[in-house]
């Protein structure tokens, strides 16, 4: 990759999505790819070429392999594997010499791949883009239930179960479930990247989060006002007028003292490039220094978040992840 453009090298975006980076350089990486179309690609790639390694399975053949061929069949293997997939990926390969052999060959594709994409001067106009807003329905889960489900798994249930749950409709978000808690549970949608993120139309993407009160209160508003001025038709510059006003005008208020939100479940879907990503608690300010926090430090636990940097909303955003996912269960480290 280009280091000007693209400061992050294929090698660094690999051992990003194993989980593998510090994390000052897990959030250069995650801040990069919120608003890079090709680095996006080039990740999707690189988990699509994982997820066929882990997924692939050889019968052993009732005839022995001569021991030739499986000593140069695991001398090449162990020279080419390194350049195309992670430590995880290469010991759950080389649990057998047959895997080896059908895992040598998706390793050429993918050494090809790469060649392939590094060649093509990453070109902007690849068809994975989403320059314009999809049609509503592409937005909307026809299965009100799923979405409420979904909604709840933001946060472990012994939050999200006496939450108040939002889903959306055409006309903006809606009262699915009534709370008791203060807190409120709802699916966000794309439209609440950065303006700046190319995947800010991605009609796929499904963020799970569960507001605090505080945040209920103070966040929320932004996420009704996005939607609101979405649906209404209007344009990235039209909303980022809007929103500059609302604050200006005490329309839009500040973050309230306190004001976290829960994202912690893994059937969510931040991007193509980061898919489910990683379960993380969030915590919103008025604009305030990183350094306050610790944040972006060599083995700090706290990144900003880069949701509103550069926007017009007057927030800054940590983030810290936590190791697992609402219902319980481990997650991946990060």
């Amino acid at each position: 990759m280009s280091t000007n453009r693209h400061p992050i090298e294929e090698e660094k975006l690999m051992a990003y999505l194993d989980g593998e980076l510090p994390t000052d350089q897990a959030t250069e990486a995650l801040t990069h790819l919120e608003v890079c179309l090709e680095c996006q690609t080039l990740a999707a790639d690189f988990r699509r070429v994982s997820q066929e390694l882990m997924a692939w399975e050889v019968t052993s053949p009732g005839v022995g392999v001569p021991s030739e061929i499986n000593a140069a069949l695991e001398e090449r293997f162990q020279r080419e594997a390194p350049k195309v997939i992670s430590p995880r990926l290469e010991a759950r390969v080389m649990t057998s010499r047959w895997v080896w052999a059908g895992a040598l060959a998706i390793v050429c594709v993918a050494v090809g791949l790469k060649l392939t994409l590094t060649s093509r001067n990453r070109n902007e106009g690849r068809s994975t883009a989403y320059p314009n807003m999809a049609s509503i329905e592409q937005y909307l889960m026809p299965d009100r239930n799923a979405e409420i489900t979904l909604a709840r798994s933001a946060a472990p249930a012994a939050i999200s179960s006496d939450a108040k749950i939002l889903v959306l409709g055409r006309r903006g978000y809606e009262t699915a479930i009534e709370g008791k808690n203060g807190f409120v549970c709802i699916v966000e949608r794309s439209w609440m990247s950065p303006f700046n993120s190319a995947e800010f139309w991605n009609p796929k993407t499904r963020v799970p989060g569960c507001f605090n009160p505080a945040a209920a209160g103070s966040i929320l508003p932004l996420t009704f006002k996005r939607t609101e001025m979405v649906l209404g038709g209007a344009s990235k510059a039209q909303m980022i007028d809007s929103i500059k006003a609302g604050f200006d005008n005490k329309d839009l208020p500040a973050p309230g003292p306190g004001a976290m939100c829960y994202m912690m479940s893994r059937e969510g879907y931040l991007s193509d490039a980061l898919g489910h990503h990683v379960p993380h608690l969030m915590f919103y300010f008025p604009l305030t220094d990183k350094s306050s926090w610790g944040a972006d430090l060599p083995d700090s636990p706290v990144t900003l978040n880069p949701q509103f940097q550069g926007g017009p909303e007057p927030i800054t955003e940590f983030v810290i992840p936590v190791g697992k996912w609402s219902d319980g269960t481990a997650a991946p480290v990060m």
